[in-house]
């Protein structure tokens, strides 16, 4: 802490670059470092961006994290680098004393998932995942909806993650990486709405896998339908796919005994039929469209959230729990893919 504000670092400038301006705007942080191991001269729009939040100027630059792990005036890191240096980088941070708010997926590895929970409890430091879905203001609003009784007991939800990888295989062509596979890089998001959404732990997940869009990527499946039992019974079933054609969506719906909620992460309405909302005796009643604001990334109310959690002691809700149950969950409809069995979902961390 350094003049009643938390003292912040980003590592990775390519998503990364969501949370520097998120910090820079948060009256909570200065923000002090960033790291990245891209040699200067840095692509033009890595340049681009630097320049456009004065980084240069006003923060440190380091080239290997290991060498800004140690500094002493770092209080909190945001954790952007590719999925398969998260765990090695947030349990180096936490071992540290820093404060972790670390990108989805939490790690691409269930021991490594375990890893980093058993740190954060070793350290007793926070640790919080940024999965975007718990910030935006439509599957903000289902979930209350869903919670209040809106559409009665919920018994069936889906929920999809469509983009097309094709041609942003990220800068270094990280997404490619054989390691990352789609459901837990991408799908993780659709996952952990779903988790969050219905509220319950996921007893057992069934999925089948394919792979035609990306057939030149070292993936074994570029798309997946997984099928997921909770333990209160509700049945929830996840499309992911990164090698279809069609632009960007997480299209979302939720089945109670009084009605139905469809809603997306970039559409300006969500849609609503519901009989005790509307006082009507029909179980056939209409949708009516909801007026939500559009917010895919927002990566503000995460840094936010991370501030009032560790200056105020608010509560933690996407902790390191719910960042390995998450990873758990896709990991699960991953082996079901490869064995055709059905999986069993692991929750205890």
């Amino acid at each position: 802490m350094k003049n009643g504000k938390l003292q912040a670092a980003v590592i990775g400038l390519g998503e990364g670059f969501r949370h520097v301006k998120a910090f820079k705007t948060n009256a909570d942080y200065d923000l002090v470092a960033v790291c990245d191991p891209l040699p200067e001269p840095l692509p033009p729009h890595m340049a681009a961006r630097l320049a456009e939040w004065d980084l240069a100027n006003t923060t440190k630059r380091y080239y290997d994290y290991k060498e800004m792990v140690n500094d002493p005036e770092i209080d909190v890191v945001s954790v952007t680098s590719p999925d398969y240096f998260h765990a090695e980088q947030s349990i180096a941070l936490l071992e540290a004393g820093k404060n972790v708010l670390c990108e989805k997926p939490m790690t691409l590895d269930l021991g490594e998932a375990a890893a980093i929970a058993e740190a954060v409890r070793r350290t007793g430091k926070n640790f919080m995942i940024a999965h975007p879905t718990r910030y935006t203001p439509a599957f903000i609003l289902a979930k209350k909806m869903i919670a209040r009784g809106d559409i009665g007991e919920l018994f069936m939800a889906e929920t999809e993650y469509a983009h097309n990888y094709r041609h942003v295989g990220g800068v270094g062509g990280w997404r490619k990486d054989a390691r990352r596979d789609p459901l837990l890089g991408g799908g993780c998001h659709a996952v952990d709405f779903l988790r969050w959404a219905v509220d319950d732990l996921i007893d057992e997940s069934f999925a089948y896998g394919t792979k035609k869009g990306l057939a030149d990527w070292p993936i074994d499946f570029d798309s997946y339908f997984a099928l997921y039992k909770f333990k209160n019974g509700v049945i929830g079933k996840v499309m992911c796919s990164t090698g279809l054609s069609r632009p960007y969506t997480m299209r979302s719906v939720f089945y109670g005994t009084k009605g139905t909620i469809i809603c997306d992460n970039l559409s300006g309405k969500m849609q609503l039929s519901s009989v005790p909302f509307f006082d009507s005796p029909n179980d056939s009643t209409p949708f009516i469209d909801i007026p939500v604001e559009v917010n895919n990334h927002n990566v503000e109310s995460q840094v936010k959230l991370m501030a009032d959690i560790i200056l105020r002691g608010a509560k933690n809700t996407a902790d390191v729990v719910e960042g390995a149950r998450t990873v758990a969950a896709c990991a699960a409809a991953i082996e079901s893919a490869h064995t055709g069995k059905p999986v069993k979902v692991r929750n205890d961390f």
